[in-house]
């Protein structure tokens, strides 16, 4: 799933917004930073899972063959939990 910009910049101040305004956090810092870093965090979260993906449709094309009459996007989605599990990247 592609998420624009604006939406990632708008999902980072609502959780900056939750966490200030229930007391679990008093930043130090500007806001804005933390927005920042929290946005470059999900972003690259982000372009992991899909970097995952593309390895697990990859995966799934070398081994097609052998998985005839298989549901395709099972297959793949399996693929992608086994290489996440190995890789401590959690879904």
């Amino acid at each position: 799933m592609r998420i624009r910009e604006g939406e990632l910049q708008s999902l980072a101040a609502a959780i900056i917004d939750a966490v200030v305004q229930q007391g679990f956090v008093q930043l130090k810092v500007d806001p804005a930073v933390v927005q920042h870093r929290i946005v470059d965090l999900i972003a690259r979260n982000l372009e992991e899972e899909q970097a995952l993906e593309e390895e697990a449709e990859k995966l799934a094309q070398v081994h097609s063959r052998q998985m005839v009459g298989m549901d395709q996007r099972r297959i793949i989605q399996g693929i992608k939990e086994r290489l996440a599990r190995e890789r401590g990247f959690t879904l």
